[in-house]
Order: structure tokens, then C-alpha cells, then sequence
């Protein structure tokens, strides 16, 4: 079974399924609440990590269920909801790194502020494994967007390369690759950051 099947279920609940009858019934905002509930969390995760920055992945987040609903008359059903939202979701976060790059380069230093404490780690997370969550954030910052956007739907998001090829409209081999040679500079920079694979 691939990714696509380990969607996040309730007790006897089919996201997808529910979605889709929720369609056909021309209940648009009943659709919505039930993808934001299945994927909602697992999607700003997404956007998070592609992102590095906690606000804009809310935007991002917001960005892309707002597409979602307003894509949901022509959606016609191709795809799984999981990978749809996956698909807008890496686009508007492509978009977004854009930006923030544009901005960077016409504005230099303009978007230095102090560091503000990480809120996704929990309190009962240790103090060494919040290192290592840092560590591999700030290693997954250094890598390309594309080559991130494959390593974390890969790793992450436990899609398979096939699946990957379908959504990103790649070749699975090319993917794969791309992920390969990845994983190599990920070991070095964590290594290099005190944290032996």
C-alpha cells in the first residue's frame, strides 16, 4: 500500500471518500472542512519545512485551501484529494521562496529580525532531540526548493516516487536521483552539526 492509503482516518472514516461525496452533493464547504481536517496538519508541516518561516507557512497553508475550494468545481476527480492539495501546496510554496527571494535581493538585510523561540517542539520533547529538529531544519534550508520539495514528500509525507512523478509531473527515476544525491549532503551537514546518522 502506498502513501496515498495511509491518509490520516478517524474511526471508519475515508477522507477521500467523504470528500467526494461531499462533492457530488454540491456541499463545497463541507469538502473543505473535511480535507483541512484529514491533511490540514500534515500540509502546514509541509509547508513549514519548504518554508522555514512559521508565518509565511501559515500563509502558505491559508494560500492553498483557498485554491483548493476555488479549484473544487473543475477538480473532476484525476487525482486523490491528499495529492491535489500536495501538488497546489508545493506550488505555492515554490511561489512564496520566489518572493521572498526577490524581496531579499531588491531589500538586503531588510528581513533580519531576531530569531523568535521555535513553537512546534513541545514541552515534552527533550532538549537534545530539539537540537537535532533544528539541525535537520537548518540542513533542509540549504538544499535547493526543488530538491527539498522531493526529499520531504518522500521522507516526510511518505509518498513513492511514482506517486511523486504523477504530482510534480517528473520522471520517477529523475526523482529518485534527485533524492539521492540529496541525502548524502543531509548526512554531511548534520554530521557536521554534531549529529552522527
Amino acid at each position: 500500500m502506498g502513501a496515498e492509503s495511509a491518509a490520516p482516518r478517524a474511526a471508519g472514516e475515508d477522507p477521500e471518500q467523504e470528500a467526494r461525496e461531499a462533492l457530488v452533493r454540491g456541499d463545497r464547504d463541507g469538502v473543505l472542512a473535511i480535507l483541512v481536517r484529514a491533511y490540514g496538519p500534515a500540509l502546514y508541516r509541509y509547508c513549514r519545512q519548504m518554508v522555514a518561516d512559521p508565518d509565511l507557512a501559515k500563509d502558505v497553508h491559508q494560500s492553498t485551501f483557498l485554491q483548493a475550494f476555488e479549484g473544487l468545481e473543475g477538480f473532476g476527480g484525476r487525482f486523490l484529494f491528499r495529492a491535489w492539495l500536495y501538488r497546489i501546496a508545493r506550488h505555492r510554496c515554490l511561489d512564496a521562496l520566489k518572493i521572498a527571494r526577490r524581496r531579499e535581493k531588491r531589500f538586503p538585510g531588510a528581513g533580519e529580525l531576531p530569531e523568535s523561540p521555535d513553537p512546534d517542539p513541545g514541552a515534552d520533547v527533550s532538549l537534545g532531540e530539539r537540537d537535532r529538529i533544528a539541525a535537520v531544519r537548518r540542513c533542509l534550508g540549504e538544499l535547493a526548493p526543488h530538491i527539498r520539495s522531493a526529499v520531504l514528500l518522500r521522507f516526510q509525507e511518505g509518498f513513492s516516487y511514482d506517486q511523486m512523478a504523477g504530482r510534480l509531473r517528473e520522471r520517477a527515476p529523475t526523482l529518485q536521483a534527485r533524492v539521492a544525491r540529496a541525502l548524502p549532503g543531509l548526512r554531511r551537514c548534520l554530521e557536521a552539526q554534531g549529529f552522527a546518522s
